[in-house]
């Protein structure tokens, strides 16, 4: 039931937020508050009540495929944690709104909560047409609310920002249809069996087109070209939505649909890790010579998502844990970024950080704030940011120096840009003379500094995310298998009662085997290499095991097929005794 409501209630709370006032927006905020709430309190519900599952219900069947696409909500630790961001930052929106976008406070609630319904059900679909309808189903009220409520070129980057998302999903719809046509059902386990019997070319391909799809989403260079005017023009409430939540979609995308259904080899393992990597020291780059706030921040963004993605394709024992922490902490420190940044546009008039300056003697309050959310985002010790960091570096070590190395220079960079913005910001003199503007409240700024507590939180404890850990669990596994075959069982306790006394003919069994018993090709080794990789195992033990296969592999082939012949020959002679 839980499972249900974080994905449907949104769009209820939507519908039912059109018969509030759209004159008065304090009584349509004050409903608005009492869903937030709700939905924030059944997240944190979520996460504390572990691995969660519905019925799998049958949909609808798509005409030229195989099995059908089935209703079916999933909660695992990572998805969970995803749903946490996507209440939270939803529901400071709905606070920071209620003072930036009164005159049309209803309308914006309304796109809020069916932006959250979308994310919500991204995060927990457990069937791949559900997620994809989710996954698509975010860009339209997002879109929306850029278009209606942003600033000067909010059509542009409304056009934008559907454009790229929309076509760059394309690709991904074409090849989810061609997977569903050879797969038993939509999801993820009988994706994954149907995978392992293409041909390699054809594996390459539809991975490709999922990557680009998650690329484009979260975004990843050079598929980040709507990112940044997109985070400037949209109201700043949506830009922490948009960098805190829906971002994650892509890499929630790499690792809960990627990494479990596609069989990587190491090229593309690294050449994901190194794009990851180039993606976060140009967004560093981008952002040391931003002048405009927001810009500024999207390009940060970009450089923290791409060391998220990095450590995602190292592949190593710590990777899902130090990623999960750096998404979290992210998600909270841009999202309160993002907020505090729309405060002061509306108190200074502009987000050009070089027209700002002396919001220190003249907003001591918000400019404490500001530095304080600042000096969190930098990962210093004690924060959860330093524990994502830190972790994500130890995973890319295992890849080798240089990749940490390069990780490294990105924290380095991302220390000179957040420094220069709260320089230019909130310290020195003021650049122009201006009337003030709204001043943030206490509200807004008790909703921002709650934030700020929780990444202290999370950095002293982080186990308060880790131990949510555990993507599927062996009951999820088995609702998946018993949906892909639900008569299997019952089919096998039918031929044993049918045909107790029946012998499976030696010879047959003989030649089976030894037409099974092939040594294994490189190419088996090197994936069995980089699944073992996937779970965990040390590079001597995977060496110790692949040499041990290698040398196991021809002698026990040798001996399938002598033992067959031997079989064969005995059951030869046999025959012919009795004939004479």
């Amino acid at each position: 039931m839980l499972l249900h409501l974080l994905v449907l209630a949104p769009f209820v709370a939507a519908i039912l937020m059109v018969a509030t006032s759209k004159e008065d927006h304090r009584s349509s905020s004050r409903l608005a508050f009492l869903f937030g709430i709700a939905f924030v309190v059944m997240s944190i519900l979520l996460i504390a009540g572990g691995n969660q599952a519905t019925e799998a219900i049958e949909w609808f069947h798509i005409p030229g495929t195989r099995g059908s696409v089935y209703y079916y909500l999933y909660s695992h630790g990572l998805g969970a944690w995803m749903v946490f961001l996507s209440t939270v930052l939803s529901l400071t929106a709905l606070v920071m709104a209620r003072n930036t976008l009164s005159y049309n406070y209803r309308n914006f609630a309304i796109g809020i909560f069916a932006l959250m319904g979308a994310m919500n059900g991204t995060f927990l679909a457990a069937d791949a047409v559900l997620f994809f309808f989710f996954f698509e189903a975010m860009v339209i009220p997002a879109a929306v609310l850029i278009a209606g409520f942003g600033g000067d070129e909010r059509k542009k980057a409304a056009m934008t920002f559907a454009i790229f998302t929309l076509v760059g999903s394309a690709p991904m719809m074409v090849s989810l249809w061609y997977l569903l046509t050879v797969a038993d059902n939509s999801l993820l386990l009988s994706l994954a069996v149907a995978l392992q019997n293409l041909d390699p070319s054809t594996q390459t391909a539809l991975l490709a087109s999922f990557l680009l799809a998650f690329l484009v989403k979260t975004p990843i260079f050079p598929f980040h070209g709507w990112q940044a005017i997109t985070y400037a023009e949209a109201p700043a409430p949506l830009s922490a939505i948009l960098t805190g939540a829906m971002s994650k979609a892509g890499v929630f995308g790499f690792i809960a649909w990627i990494l479990p259904i596609f069989p990587l080899s190491m090229s593309a393992v690294d050449a994901m890790m190194w794009l990851g990597l180039l993606t976060a020291i140009y967004g560093a780059l981008m952002a040391l010579r931003a002048t405009d706030g927001k810009k500024l921040l999207a390009y940060s963004s970009m450089g923290h998502l791409g060391l998220a993605v990095a450590g995602v394709f190292s592949l190593s024992e710590a990777m899902l844990p130090a990623v999960l922490v750096l998404l979290v902490a992210h998600g909270l420190s841009a999202g309160a970024q993002f907020y505090l940044m729309g405060i002061a546009e509306r108190f200074a008039g502009t987000r050009d950080i070089e027209q700002l300056g002396g919001l220190a003697s003249r907003n001591p309050v918000f400019s404490s704030l500001f530095g304080f959310l600042a000096v969190l985002s930098l990962a210093v010790p004690g924060t959860a940011g330093f524990v994502g960091e830190f972790t994500v570096l130890m995973s890319l070590w295992d890849m080798g120096p240089i990749p940490a190395l390069a990780a490294g220079l990105c924290l380095i960079l991302s220390a000179s840009y957040v420094l220069r913005f709260v320089q230019k910001v909130i310290f020195g003199k003021p650049a122009r003379e201006y009337e003030d503007g709204t001043r943030m409240t206490a509200l807004e700024g008790s909703s921002i500094g709650i934030m700020g507590v929780l990444l202290l939180v999370f950095g002293m404890h982080p186990a308060f995310i880790t131990n949510a850990l555990q993507l599927f669990d062996e009951q999820a596994v088995e609702e998946m298998n018993r949906i892909t075959h639900p008569e299997a069982a019952p089919a096998t306790v039918e031929s044993s009662v049918e045909h107790p006394a029946e012998v499976v003919d030696d010879v047959t069994v003989d030649e089976n085997i030894a037409a099974v018993a092939q040594p294994m090709t490189e190419e088996d080794l090197r994936q069995l290499d980089s699944n073992l990789k996937a779970n965990g195992f040390t590079d001597e033990e995977r060496a110790s095991l692949i040499a041990q296969l290698k040398s196991m592999s021809e002698s026990e082939v040798a001996d399938a097929h002598g033992d067959a012949l031997e079989s064969n020959e005995a059951k030869a002679t046999e025959e012919a005794s009795e004939n004479e």
